[in-house]
């Protein structure tokens, strides 16, 4: 991670960028599904989308690091879970409660990071971090409950449960396997995440894929706009985005920006009419950030009194 001001700049607008991009793509996935195309049939052209293109990518990139037959196994793994599981429960998901809800339940997964830490990595917790996690849970069963059933959330409750779930599959993904891939090619980590992704995926989606009208209806260059940037921009140019982040600020810092999801989320499915504001959602929110900050508080103060040292220096 770099500490050149200009450098950091760089990885600020950069994560920033990826917000925005999975903000739009929240919302056009809800206007695809499931008139042109059916979830998991979205998921296979994103998964076999991204494979494709990272195996072609591979092919003019060298290695500095090997990986070995174990590390190749895991990120076959790590695609299964971390690509595969998250986006067929995450679109499925979609598909069936309102955009808004979703955004607000994806700011829970840094919690459901830490609480994954203690179970399978033996993390020392304080008793006040597991009233945090238990105060953020709260907020992301309050959305759920308080949401009601109206135009497109078929049902949008179970649509939430399904997102919670899927936000726990990623969680899962980035505390068991997302270490092991570490040193190795960003690259080279999402081919074999992405072959794991199409292997598991396919068998779900492959009949939806082919029968989805958007293939057999007159070209409409609105719906396929929204279909390439879902498949391309979203699951190819987001991730290289955040992942580049990273060399220029801290995961702390990158992890704050998932807060701003909801903010712009909301903006753009009330311009695009995919989903209506409700009060409800900003006091759910504000029990998830609470939590959040309980959990982290310590992680607060040294990354804001480490600020104001590069600032004094």
């Amino acid at each position: 991670m770099s500490d050149s001001k200009p450098q950091t700049i760089i990885g600020h607008l950069m994560v920033l960028s990826t917000i925005i991009i999975y903000s739009f793509n929240t919302n056009f996935m809800k206007t695809l599904l499931p008139e042109w195309i059916d979830p998991f049939g979205l998921v296979v052209l994103r998964t076999g989308g991204s494979a494709v293109c990272f195996c072609l990518i591979s092919l003019f990139i060298r290695d500095k690091v090997k990986p070995t037959r174990k590390e190749i196994l895991m990120m076959l793994l790590g695609g299964v879970i971390g690509m595969g599981l998250n986006m067929l429960l995450y679109i499925k998901g979609v598909a069936m409660t309102g955009p808004v809800d979703a955004f607000i339940i994806r700011t829970f997964q840094p919690t459901i990071v830490f609480a994954l830490s203690i179970i399978f990595l033996h993390k020392v917790f304080k008793i006040s971090q597991l009233g945090g996690i238990i105060i953020g849970l709260l907020g992301a069963i309050y959305v759920s409950l308080s949401t009601p059933l109206e135009g497109q959330h078929i049902d949008s409750f179970w649509g939430d449960v399904l997102i919670f779930l899927s936000s726990v599959a990623y969680a899962f993904f980035l505390v068991l396997i997302k270490p092991i891939t570490s040193h190795i090619n960003p690259f080279t980590v999402m081919k074999w995440m992405s072959i794991g992704a199409i292997i598991v995926t396919f068998p779900f989606g492959i009949k939806e894929a082919i029968d989805a009208p958007v293939f057999h209806h007159a070209f409409e260059w609105s719906v396929y706009g929204k279909l390439l940037f879902t498949v391309f921009v979203s699951t190819i140019g987001a991730y290289l985005l955040a992942v580049r982040a990273l060399h220029y600020i801290s995961a702390f810092a990158d992890s704050l920006y998932i807060y701003l999801l909801p903010v712009l989320g909301t903006i753009v499915a009330i311009f695009m009419k995919t989903d209506v504001f409700s009060w409800h959602d900003p006091i759910g929110l504000a029990l998830i950030l609470c939590g959040f900050y309980i959990i982290n508080r310590d992680a607060f103060k040294s990354y804001f009194q480490n600020k104001k040292s590069n600032l004094n220096n």
